[in-house]
């Protein structure tokens, strides 16, 4: 008769032992945990068309659209909100259209630094060109940093980024690696402890410069420059701003893209052309949030106006705005669009009832800058007898 098998013991595996010798055990200093998800804080408009926040930090979004749909207007906001949470804006102006009146209208702080400048002028009884020394403003001070192509190749235009040595001389154009490296030199010096603040890193716009490859050839490749975003970027979209998601991070830093668009009409001739991104595709991939401002075809936008005697003031516009990629952590996995209106000073609803609040509460600005188009000054104008337009010339069909 056979004998029953002895079931033979079989010895667990311990895991928790193993990783400890290894030095493999999670602990604050090296936790594999992300922080609760934190965001920049956008206006209620925001928040209700698209059902989130504000921008999440910590992550790269991206923001794409034609050109006057509200980009500028949703940067703006962000970097005010990074402001009041203490972090430092860096500011990588490569279009050179930032304009500190406009970001200081809506919250952002910049101080006026002013300086004796000889300005030429034509002296209306002569009409000859006169030199006069006038007090102008030749900069801005604050919690914030800012590059424009200048700057930039004025810090890194002696790197040769084909061979990584410096050069003896310098370059007078800036490049998209001269942006990546700036990046680097920041949080190396937070990883130092010679910063102690995280960062909100804002670049508009992806698509404006050439790379080193196409400067050094006075050729503009766009193969040569997708592959330079890709080659600069890698580390930071893929490691260094995601880096700062984990618990053992002492600081938040996040990238906020505005990237330049175009339309292809090739990929599919037979059909409508779709929206696509200048610079290639890798900025895309790496964001893990893409937010559309305006129409895909065009602009679609709606033009807020207000005239009086002749005399017409574009208070705004109202443009539509969509989450067109979400890879966020749950619960905040949404794809909402809405819209919402860009004024002088911020996004707000574009329910009738926020734009009667709007006008109402700044018909005096509105007032005024009417006036200011009056160049001979003579033409008399009250609030009540300002008319508001709405112009629906630019909405998609």
């Amino acid at each position: 008769m056979a004998q029953p098998l002895k079931k033979k013991e079989v010895k667990q595996f311990n895991i928790k032992d193993f990783k400890s010798k290894m030095g493999l055990t999670s602990t604050k200093e090296s936790s594999n945990a992300d922080k609760p998800m934190e965001w920049l804080t956008m206006p209620d408009a925001y928040q209700t068309a698209l059902k989130l926040p504000g921008i999440p930090e910590n992550y790269v979004t991206t923001v794409v659209g034609h050109s006057n749909v509200g980009k500028s207007t949703l940067v703006n906001h962000a970097l005010v909100a990074a402001q009041r949470k203490g972090r430092i804006p860096v500011i990588y102006d490569t279009e050179n259209n930032f304009d500190f009146t406009y970001a200081k209208d809506m919250g952002f702080e910049a101080e006026p630094v002013y300086e004796d400048v000889e300005v030429e002028v034509i002296n209306p009884d002569t009409g000859e060109i006169e030199i006069v020394v006038e007090n102008r403003i030749t900069s801005y001070e604050g919690n914030f940093i800012y590059f424009n192509n200048a700057l930039l190749a004025e810090r890194y235009g002696k790197m040769d980024y084909s061979s990584g040595k410096e050069l003896a001389k310098g370059r007078k154009v800036a490049v998209i690696e001269d942006i990546a490296a700036s990046i680097n030199e920041f949080l190396n010096m937070q990883d130092n402890g010679d910063v102690d603040a995280g960062f909100l890193f804002v670049w508009d716009s992806v698509g404006s410069i050439s790379s080193y490859k196409s400067f050094k050839s006075s050729a503009n490749n766009a193969m040569w420059d997708a592959a330079a975003i890709s080659v600069a970027f890698n580390t930071i979209v893929n490691d260094r701003i995601p880096r700062s998601r984990k618990v053992s991070s002492k600081h938040s830093n996040t990238l906020l893209l505005i990237n330049k668009v175009w339309l292809d009409s090739m990929t599919n001739p037979v059909g409508p052309p779709s929206l696509s991104l200048k610079g290639g595709n890798s900025m895309y991939y790496a964001s893990r949030l893409i937010i559309l401002l305006g129409g895909q075809l065009k602009a679609s936008t709606k033009k807020l106006t207000a005239i009086s005697k002749g005399l017409t003031y574009n208070y705004g516009i109202q443009t539509k705005i969509k989450v067109i990629k979400n890879q966020l952590p749950n619960p905040y996995t949404v794809t909402y669009e809405g819209e919402v209106v860009c004024t002088p000073h911020g996004m707000i609803g574009a329910e009738k009832g926020d734009l009667d609040e709007y006008r109402k509460s700044h018909v005096g600005v509105i007032l005024d800058r009417l006036k200011n188009l009056d160049e001979s000054g003579a033409v008399q104008l009250k609030a009540e007898d300002i008319q508001f337009v709405e112009s629906e010339e630019d909405m998609e069909m």
